[in-house]
């Protein structure tokens, strides 16, 4: 990899206890896009410390902080609630921050980073996220912030926040998307198994998570299986079979916690994917239709529109006039 004037320096501090998938998620996303992109990012792991130990127990090196330059990003991950508070007691590293943050070019969190910037006052006045956990509390310490609870990461010019963990993802795939193209961003998701690059403004709660959120301890596997085989078809006789109820007692307990049928909890799991595919322009409707188990594309657009009251086809076209990015 090259290293060049051109290159963007992605600075990620850290801290101890810091959550490391906060970290490693995004870093590998800019790490990759860099390989596929001729060098365009060099990722550095800041800090006062030489070293630190996350949540998780790995200890990992760090560079002393530096001299930033005005292409620079700074991103500051999330951990547990003391590790944060004792990072935002650390002078040094909020004095230097306060100085980076006037000069780089934009400024992120993953999840309770967002309190550092809070504490800089990097988030007044601006819409701002973090992880759902942590909004109210957040909410609270610095009541003129605009708390989206519900996205997964935000934009407010030059601050970028998110709502933790793999969401850190979901942040570093849009910054590769505004910094190079969309279809390196699409190609880094791939690389990484994501199955489609998510809007800033879709819900932290996943539909087949709300879902699995009220599942029972005789129904709590069913959501992850119904999601495993979405191409296929599944009756009620093979769910009921799943998590070992006949047929009368899973039609029960589904409606009960769920509140659908099987069939209708089957089929919004797959109308709900299908919702995240079409956000894809390169995907064909027809093949969307066939990943998400229906027979063709007519059956698919005949469920979708009684689902959502609107074509795939016309919900695809509104997702790109919104200008959704």
């Amino acid at each position: 990899m090259s290293i060049s004037a051109k290159t963007e320096r992605i600075l990620f501090v850290g801290f101890e206890g810091l959550q490391m998938l906060d970290l490693v998620g995004p870093a590998d996303v800019f790490s990759i896009a860099s390989m596929r992109a001729h060098g365009r990012y060099a990722v550095h792991y800041v800090g006062t410390r030489a070293s630190v130990r996350a949540s998780n127990g790995l200890v990992f090196q760090l560079e002393k902080l530096p001299k930033v330059r005005s292409s620079d990003t700074i991103i500051i991950p999330g951990g547990m609630a003391r590790s944060v508070f004792n990072a935002m007691a650390d002078q040094a590293l909020l004095n230097w921050l306060t100085d980076a943050a006037a000069q780089v070019h934009r400024v992120a969190s993953i999840c309770s980073g967002a309190f550092v910037l809070a504490r800089l006052g990097l988030l007044e006045n601006k819409r701002a996220v973090t992880h759902w956990s942590a909004a109210d509390r957040l909410a609270k310490t610095a009541p003129n912030i605009k708390i989206e609870k519900d996205a997964i990461f935000v934009e407010d010019g030059k601050i970028w926040t998110s709502a933790g963990v793999t969401t850190g993802i979901d942040l570093a795939l849009a910054m590769v998307r505004r910094d190079i193209d969309e279809t390196t961003a699409l190609q880094i998701a791939r690389d990484i198994v994501v199955h489609v690059i998510r809007p800033g403004n879709q819900s932290q709660y996943s539909a087949p998570l709300m879902l699995q959120k009220n599942a029972g301890p005789n129904l709590d596997r069913l959501i992850p299986w119904l999601e495993s085989r979405l191409s296929e078809t599944t009756s009620v006789a093979d769910m009921a079979m799943e998590v070992g109820l006949s047929e009368r007692q899973f039609h029960r307990q589904c409606l009960l916690q769920f509140g659908r049928t099987p069939a209708k909890l089957a089929l919004e799991l797959k109308l709900d994917h299908a919702r995240n595919f079409l956000q894809e322009d390169q995907i064909p409707i027809a093949t969307i239709s066939k990943i998400c188990g229906f027979s063709d594309s007519a059956a698919f657009s005949k469920a979708f529109k009684k689902q959502f009251a609107i074509s795939p086809a016309m919900f695809r076209n509104h997702w790109k006039s919104d200008g959704v990015t």
